[in-house]
């Protein structure tokens, strides 16, 4: 039995899944204890849909507005919040609750002038998942809609 356990766990070495580790307790056998998880739970994508921006001639607030569709077969979630600031475009947010969503919203500028963008993150709380979807500022610009709608994989929260 050592023989075999050794040449198996010899061959998952050599295939790439890394050395085994002896778990404490378990005599004469090594056991494979995973290096890794992974975080991408067994779910559909996330659809964000009918997104919209919305903010003033002054740029001091921003309505957003948009459904949360996370293919589970229930409704989506219809989710709208305002962010003020100066200027409230390229301000951010946190906490924004929509259901059993909290949503938050960062803007940044890291590809220069003209190439600003908003990164949201919707977290379920039932199911600790979460996603990222992000926007130009030119899919937000002028209260558009943003179309089409665009999906995320969601990702586990540990």
């Amino acid at each position: 039995m050592r023989f075999s356990t050794l040449i198996f766990t010899s061959a998952l070495s050599v295939l790439g899944f890394g050395s085994p580790t002896v778990l404490p307790g378990t005599p004469g056998a090594a056991a494979i204890a995973p290096r890794e998880i992974s975080m991408m739970p067994a779910a559909p994508q996330w659809t964000i849909e009918v997104l919209q921006r919305a903010c003033n001639p002054a740029d001091t607030s921003c309505k957003w507005s948009f459904r949360i569709n996370d293919k589970s077969g229930a409704p989506a979630t219809q989710c709208s919040f305002t962010i003020k600031g100066k200027p409230a475009s390229q301000t951010g947010g946190a906490g924004f609750k929509c259901g059993v969503y909290t949503v938050g919203a960062g803007w940044s500028g890291a590809f220069g002038p003209g190439n600003g963008f908003t990164t949201l993150s919707v977290v379920n709380s039932q199911t600790r998942n979460i996603v990222w979807p992000a926007y130009t500022d030119k899919q937000l610009a002028g209260a558009r809609v943003v179309s089409p709608d665009q999906s995320y994989a969601p990702v586990k929260l540990a």
